[in-house]
């Protein structure tokens, strides 16, 4: 009888302490400037990420140098507590027109699984953006030293607000606005993401800027921004089967101002439950350039159709892919 007891007690011990493990729940909290361990604030504003190796590597913009920004590297396990691992790309020492003649502006990382190689482009322009080119980066480690390898306009195209996208195939994409902001450029990388090689029209005369790009299931999904500077406005969508062709027309998402947020990416995350996706967007000029905050909430994709689903804070676990919003008492 007593060692029944003993091994019943056993048992609910076992249960008990079960329940009790700490969940592996990650919260989010939005409108806060995010901070790395030693207290730095973070610098990577219309950031690009890629994941690697069971970490998040994040680029983007310093705006400590309003005008003249580098692009810095973080990483993350949990999108929420970074570590900076360099500078990547710095004025005056990758290039030395950088600081002088150019500026970057929306660097996105891309690893190519060919050459091994990992890959930047971003908008490359000159002062008074008369320059609308690209230029395009590479290095052999994820925070190993960038080397201009090309830049100037894609396919003689001008080139401007940018991002990159890359299917499941591996074949990547450099998507960007072109005609004066008139249009949006789907722009088809070779095989080892150094230049272009074919070039599509998107949306002319739409004036769209800011463009994001996720397949999921059988339709691919485009985010987009008006041209309204630093100002936020009314979020877009449009959605196809094919890059190439058959885009809908663009359909309102999310409140008339995006949540004072401009798209900067889409992150898949991947569960033993279920697949979340992540919206991330730049709070620009909030309440200087260099305070720009870096937002991010859940976004839904079911058929054809697209929903925001903004909050304060939000928990997320990245084990499962399971999110759950957090009110406040």
């Amino acid at each position: 009888m007593m060692k029944r007891f003993l091994l019943c007690l056993a048992i609910l011990c076992t249960a008990a302490a079960t329940e009790a493990k700490p969940s592996k729940w990650t919260t989010i909290r939005n409108g806060q400037l995010w901070l790395t361990a030693e207290g730095d604030t973070v610098q990577a504003h219309a950031p690009g990420f890629l994941q690697w190796q069971g970490r998040w590597y994040m680029v983007g913009e310093d705006r400590a140098h309003s005008w003249n920004p580098d692009v810095n590297l973080y990483s993350s396990t949990d999108l929420q507590h970074w570590r900076f691992e360099r500078k990547i790309i710095e004025n005056g020492v990758t290039d030395p027109r950088l600081g002088r003649r150019r500026m970057i502006e929306r660097a996105k990382l891309m690893r190519n699984p060919r050459t091994g190689k990992f890959v930047v482009w971003c908008h490359w322009e000159s002062r008074n953006y008369g320059a609308s080119e690209a230029a395009c980066f590479e290095a052999d480690a994820i925070n190993g030293t960038y080397n201009l390898v090309w830049s100037g306009r894609p396919l003689e195209t001008k080139s401007r607000d940018c991002n990159v996208f890359t299917d499941t195939d591996g074949q990547a994409y450099f998507i960007s606005t072109t005609n004066e902001n008139q249009d949006l450029g789907l722009f088809t990388l070779a095989d080892d993401y150094r230049s272009a090689t074919r070039h599509t029209l998107l949306f002319p005369g739409q004036r769209r800027e800011a463009p994001v790009i996720v397949h999921v299931g059988d339709y691919y999904f485009m985010l987009c921004s008006a041209c309204s500077g630093w100002a936020p406005n009314q979020c877009k969508y449009a959605y196809s089967r094919d890059l190439h062709s058959g885009w809908s027309d663009l359909i309102d998402v999310g409140d008339h101002v995006a949540y004072r947020t401009q798209a900067a990416a889409v992150l898949e995350i991947k569960g033993s439950k279920q697949t979340t996706y992540l919206y991330v967007g730049d709070r620009w000029m909030d309440p200087t350039l260099a305070e720009t905050k870096t937002i991010i909430f859940p976004i839904t994709f079911e058929g054809t159709r697209c929903e925001m689903h903004y909050c304060e804070q939000f928990e997320i676990n990245f084990e499962t892919g399971e999110w759950r919003i957090i009110r406040d008492s």
